[in-house]
């Protein structure tokens, strides 16, 4: 790969407004635009939040004010019967296709469905354990947003796909707001991360224009997925941030022009710690729990918002009985619990 321009990866996410027809059309656009491999995202509303209708699970500000995650999420979502049909569009253009997926259900359905040739970690998931545990399982090569991740929660999560078995990983330095600014990327950061973890870095980059793609190839980056759609209309779930075919051609032409007249960069410093997020995973109640009964699977959920136990605690919590009656949507912690 070093011997290379980046591999440049158009994610569709929403931007399809619900339409087959229209995806083929974003895949045969982004390869026209120059894309070396597309990218999906695999859930469900059920995969990856839990129903609930009190304040923390509603979005007050940005793109999708006013909605529900688990709303946000149904209208966004590519329904999984789409994903072999794009995946064999994609091939016959010559393009690789994978997924990022959001939960351990996800992947074996990748698995079983597409046998994709790599994975795609979303910054929000890397706490997400034993989906990155599954990952590691499959053996595949893993690109990993770390937007929201500190260098410690990293190498939790290094730790934990190799332990699995995942044999190759990539980081992908990204800022999670929609749209980022330029201003706040701290490229420097690049180097931090290629310097602690002796991994290949890439960018995931939600900001406006190329300039901040072109940059990170200018430091050594080896991927850059960028968001790409059609249009800006509302149905286009992330057309705001998202970039228009000839936006992408222009990027792919700067990127690789830059690739060619590469020298290198090294230096670098600390960049800010990352701001924390309630969009990370937690263990949250999926079920109406009476006190007195025990947790399992079928009641509690590695799920948004990130305001319950953290997921390590995962294998401990299961089979403790609960000190209170707990409603759906409850962040689950210590205290809750028979001890």
């Amino acid at each position: 790969m070093g011997d290379a321009p980046p591999l440049l990866v158009a994610e569709l996410s929403g931007n399809h407004g619900g339409s087959l027809n229209k995806a083929f059309e974003l895949v045969e656009k982004a390869v026209e635009s120059g894309a070396d491999a597309i990218k999906l995202q695999t859930y469900t509303p059920e995969t990856i939040t839990v129903k609930g209708r009190c304040d923390r699970f509603l979005l007050k500000d940005g793109l999708w004010a006013g909605q529900y995650l688990d709303q946000l999420y149904a209208k966004a979502m590519t329904p999984w019967e789409w994903h072999e049909p794009l995946a064999q569009r994609a091939s016959d253009l010559d393009v690789m296709l994978f997924s990022s997926p959001f939960d351990e259900s996800s992947v074996k359905f990748l698995e079983d469905t597409l046998a994709p040739p790599i994975y795609k970690i979303a910054s929000f998931e890397m706490n997400h354990f034993p989906m990155l545990e599954e990952i590691g399982k499959t053996r595949k090569p893993v690109l990993a947003s770390v937007g929201v991740s500190t260098l410690n929660e990293i190498e939790k999560a290094i730790s934990v796909l190799r332990d699995a078995g995942c044999p190759q990983i990539i980081l992908l330095h990204c800022v999670s707001e929609y749209p980022a600014k330029v201003e706040e990327f701290s490229l420097r950061r690049i180097n931090l991360l290629r310097d602690r973890f002796d991994l290949p870095i890439g960018l995931s980059d939600h900001s406006l224009g190329h300039l901040t793609a072109v940059a990170a190839t200018a430091m050594g980056a080896r991927v850059i997925e960028k968001h790409f759609t059609l249009d800006r209309e509302s149905t286009s779930t992330d057309g705001a941030f998202s970039m228009l075919p000839d936006e992408f051609r222009e990027m792919a032409k700067a990127v690789r022009m830059t690739f060619q007249a590469l020298g290198s960069a090294q230096d670098g410093d600390d960049a800010a710690k990352p701001k924390p997020t309630r969009f990370k995973r937690s263990i949250l109640v999926s079920e109406d729990i009476s006190r007195g009964n025990l947790l399992r699977p079928e009641n509690i959920r590695v799920a948004r918002p990130g305001d319950g136990l953290c997921p390590s605690h995962w294998k401990d919590v299961l089979g403790k009985r609960v000190n209170k009656d707990l409603k759906i949507g409850h962040p689950l912690s210590w205290s809750d619990l028979e001890l």
